[in-house]
């Protein structure tokens, strides 16, 4: 269950071990971190990357660092690891496609429209802003919006509809089609290799 934003404080620290570590909430963070987990870097490389990306200063429990960097990403949310996946909008979430909805940094000029257009709010000016706020707003982008027509036609289902229309959402398909630089790893997967990996390097 995601945590109520409106009634706690946002966090900018994480629990670890019984210490109070402060944690880079930026939402460009997040989106970095999005980008890292796509990259095609070694999996050793992005674990240390991702813990200097989150981390001012590095727990010593690596481990637990990395859970609260998986929780902090999320959003507060709990999720079965086995069926882990990048946050999307709720109405996508329960379609049966394995593609992504979205990947930040390749639609990185149609989410700033959609803010822009939506809330006023100019991503690369002012204060910075939570990742939490920023998923929160970004979950909630009207279906008018062209980022979230992008999103419906990635993942919309053409079973069943008319030739005309199936041969439109297709060409969509094709049009903004994810650039896969990543692999295929699942979070599951990746997060063994991670676990096998602080075992080695840190015992």
């Amino acid at each position: 269950m995601r945590c109520d934003i409106l009634t706690r404080a946002l966090p900018v620290t994480v629990n670890i071990s019984g210490m109070e570590y402060p944690i880079n909430w930026d939402f460009r963070v997040g989106i970095q971190f999005n980008d890292l987990l796509r990259s095609s870097i070694p999996e050793g490389r992005k674990f240390i990357d991702m813990l200097s990306l989150y981390y001012p200063n590095i727990p010593k429990d690596v481990g637990k660092a990395v859970d609260q960097i998986k929780w902090f990403y999320r959003c507060g949310d709990v999720l079965d690891e086995e069926n882990e996946k990048v946050p999307v909008k709720r109405r996508y979430q329960q379609r049966k496609s394995k593609d992504p909805a979205f990947v930040f940094s390749q639609d990185a000029a149609y989410i700033y429209a959609a803010f822009r257009e939506q809330y006023g709010i100019d991503l690369t000016q002012g204060e910075s802003l939570h990742w939490w706020k920023f998923m929160a707003l970004f979950e909630s982008l009207d279906e008018d919006t062209k980022m979230s027509r992008i999103m419906y036609y990635r993942q919309a289902s053409t079973s069943g509809m008319p030739k005309n229309r199936r041969a439109f959402i297709n060409e969509m398909k094709k049009l903004y089609r994810i650039r896969d630089v990543g692999g295929n790893m699942t979070l599951a997967q990746r997060n063994q290799n991670w676990k096998d990996y602080i075992k080695e390097r840190f015992g």
